[in-house]
């Protein structure tokens, strides 16, 4: 093995698991050192229950191993017992009881020892010092994903509870602190990754926050991915809304060089429901200049608003995304889709016909509806996916049945690129979910 070269043995390395990586090592004493810096995933997962920044602060600081780190991956999701209790115990109301009894009794145990682990550790914003020490000393970080719906957690019952949005519970003051802690950590990291799938939308609306996003969120100069999942739930009136609104657009226009922008609305408190949004009070006039794809869900928006928006990234656009899953159960047809309460889908498609000159791809999914349900201009779809949102077919969802009047996006797609025949909505339009 010393006399292979190192290139080789770096690319053996680079094909090993873990363990082989351990036990290659022990080989030969030039094995031992080339395989030095193959000893670390390049993922880094912190969880709330553990001493992860610790541990990777510990990493930041070691001089070979400190380039394994590409991406971190911060969990800070948290179980509603009560909630979580009742919905298992409806999920496995016809199984045995005894067999029901281990498996919620070995959940309950693995519930109460991360609680436990969470009290000991203490909140992340405690430790944000060594956080953005860590962070600052990986010369090679560029994604960081913080999750709140992601379960890392190895116990299969909590796993499927955690699917279900009533079962999440969130902290928001604490929340609050948690996320300036990581942003404070990130200032000066050139990210090109950025993703969070629950971002509290009042934060956004006090001052203090939004200072402190937009002092400390230059990584977002260097972006360019990026995927943001907010919560309104927590937004009292119309001008609380305009207001968050404002602060969230201008930490999104930090991001000038982004080639991929996600903006999802779950709203917890009414998870069928969606955000109304004005693209005007967001962005203004402001333009991505390098924006290839761009998915939108949960939105209640104007027509004419929602089409100037992608007119503007005419000339990069090529993948679009309207709609998504949204909150929905694990056995509900996809609610996050997109509301009109001004114009028509009709309207909507047939005047992006030919003015999307680069797009390639459109999907749809969840439910569709525009206003005006007494008038024959009234449209409601309910579309199931062809395609998760790296463009890749996924099968047919097992909750896809007749009787739901759900349907594909194809004919939809046909008609926005390839130009030819008649608006298929007309024959496709459902009124009952």
């Amino acid at each position: 093995m010393d006399t292979l070269p190192v290139e080789l043995l770096r690319l053996i390395f680079s094909h090993c698991d873990p363990e082989s990586v351990r036990n290659l090592r022990e080989v030969t004493r030039m094995c031992a050192d080339v395989g030095y810096e193959y000893l670390l995933s390049p993922n880094f997962t912190a969880v709330s229950w553990r001493n992860d920044i610790e541990r990777l602060h510990s990493i930041a600081l070691h001089d070979r191993l400190r380039g394994s780190i590409t991406s971190i991956c911060i969990f800070l999701g948290e179980l509603s017992y009560y909630d979580a209790w009742s919905t298992s115990w409806f999920q496995h109301f016809v199984t045995p009881p005894d067999q029901r009894n281990e498996v919620m009794g070995a959940a309950r145990q693995e519930f109460e020892r991360i609680e436990r682990g969470r009290k000991s550790v203490g909140p992340l914003h405690l430790r944000q010092d060594d956080l953005r020490e860590a962070c600052s000393a990986l010369p090679n970080l560029k994604d960081l994903e913080i999750t709140y719906t992601q379960c890392p957690l190895n116990n299969g019952l909590l796993r499927e509870v955690f699917d279900y949005p009533s079962c999440r519970k969130l902290d928001r003051p604490q929340t609050y602190s948690n996320l300036d802690a990581i942003i404070f950590a990130l200032h000066g990291i050139p990210l090109t990754t950025f993703k969070i799938d629950r971002l509290p939308l009042e934060m956004f609306r006090m001052k203090a926050h939004t200072t402190h996003w937009y002092t400390h969120a230059q990584a977002f100069n260097t972006l360019e991915t990026l995927n943001i999942t907010l919560d309104p739930s927590g937004l009292q009136g119309p001008g609380s809304a305009f207001r968050a609104i404002n602060g969230l657009g201008r930490i999104l226009q930090l991001a000038k060089g982004l080639k991929k922008l996600k903006l999802a609305f779950h709203p917890y408190t009414s998870e069928n429901s969606k955000f109304a949004l004005s693209f005007r009070e967001l962005f203004y006039d402001f333009t991505f200049r390098n924006l290839t794809d761009l998915t939108l869900e949960g939105v209640s928006c104007e027509e004419d608003d929602l089409k100037d928006f992608l007119m503007r990234h005419s000339s990069t656009l090529q993948r679009l995304r309207l709609g998504g899953r949204g909150l929905a159960k694990p056995f509900e047809v996809s609610l996050g889709g997109i509301h009109l309460y001004e114009g028509t889908f009709k309207s909507l498609f047939t005047g992006l016909r030919g003015k999307l000159p680069r797009l390639q791809r459109l999907h749809l999914e969840g439910i569709f509806e525009c206003e005006h349900h007494d008038l024959p201009s009234h449209e409601s779809y309910n579309f199931y996916p062809l395609t998760n949102e790296d463009w890749e077919n996924v099968p047919r969802p097992k909750w896809v049945r007749s009787s739901r009047k759900t349907i594909n996006c194809r004919p939809f797609e046909d008609y926005v690129l390839n130009e030819r025949g008649a608006y298929p909505g007309n024959e496709l339009a459902q009124h009952i979910y």
